[in-house]
């Protein structure tokens, strides 16, 4: 099924001639899952949960952080609906001629460091980064309190911030290209392939074993991995994948709650209603009508 993905427009954010913006939001299953006119840095805050981006679901913690170009969609959710589950997002976003000015212009004119992996032509896919020290974080700390206070020169401000962000992005690229491969997060990783396996084959049956096959571990060495990376059971990933797949499908079609539930691999309706209201916390007609509050807003 192809994929009912917004476009977020530039417009929404950049305003009498400033362009970056920056803020810090507490994601929700209602956000659909979208794209963007401009350039974004995503950085986790709090909690935990998933990251949706392109055809990739990774499991995302405090000190993740993301380089989105142009034209990539993603989502982020929390691991559920409780309300101790929270999963708090930092987001600085600007134009692409920020970007080329910074990383391009600036070097040919004030013969500063020239950018080898970051720029408008270097970008061709996101970026993953975990942060090693509360780098990324303090730096975030710093954006959202001048964006926010708006003093004199608070844009010149940002924009020297945004070019030592990117600069801390740079220097990890070029150190992990040689010596830390680690450092950056690899989209193909076991815990990676397990959920995208999941996520192509939720409306069939799907058994520990056929997960194993996919990554090429022992039926017990892919509980322990599954357990550590998200807290969760087998069990319990496979009903909360379900069940998120069930919220994209109110979301974004006109499709009935009896219509939604084979498809996502749950034939008997009141397991599906019960299972639903367990892990979402209202029912699945609440919900819809929820999510499309949410958009008109």
């Amino acid at each position: 099924m192809k994929k009912n993905v917004m476009l977020t427009k530039a417009e929404l954010y950049f305003n009498d001639g400033l362009s970056i913006f920056v803020n810090r939001v507490s994601e929700r299953f209602e956000l659909r899952e979208h794209a963007h006119e401009f350039v974004e840095i995503c950085y986790v805050w709090e909690g935990s949960g998933f990251h949706y981006i392109g055809d990739k679901a990774l499991r995302v913690t405090k000190g993740d952080l993301f380089l989105i170009p142009i034209g990539i969609s993603h989502v982020f959710r929390p691991s559920s609906s409780a309300a101790d589950s929270r999963l708090i997002v930092g987001n600085c976003i600007f134009e692409q001629s920020i970007l080329e000015s910074l990383t391009s212009t600036m070097p040919n004119t004030l013969n500063s460091y020239r950018f080898k992996h970051i720029g408008a032509d270097a970008m061709t896919s996101w970026i993953s980064f975990r942060e090693q020290a509360h780098e990324f974080g303090a730096l975030f700390d710093r954006m959202l309190q001048e964006f926010q206070q708006a003093r004199l020169g608070f844009h010149t401000m940002l924009l020297a911030m945004l070019l030592e962000l990117l600069l801390l992005l740079e220097r990890r690229l070029e150190t992990g290209r040689h010596n830390s491969p680690s450092h950056v997060i690899e989209p193909g990783d076991r815990v990676d392939t397990l959920i995208h396996y999941m996520r192509s084959h939720l409306h069939e049956p799907i058994s520990l074993r056929d997960i194993s096959k996919q990554v090429q571990l022992g039926e017990r060495q892919v509980q322990r991995l599954i357990l550590a990376s998200t807290g969760l059971t087998f069990t319990s990933l496979l009903r909360k994948e379900r069940i998120e797949r069930s919220c994209m499908l109110l979301e974004q079609t006109t499709k009935t709650a009896a219509e939604i539930a084979p498809l996502v691999g749950l034939h008997d309706m009141k397991h599906f209603h019960r299972l639903f209201k367990q892990l979402i916390g209202m029912t699945p007609i609440q919900f819809r009508h929820a999510s499309h509050a949410a958009v008109k807003q």
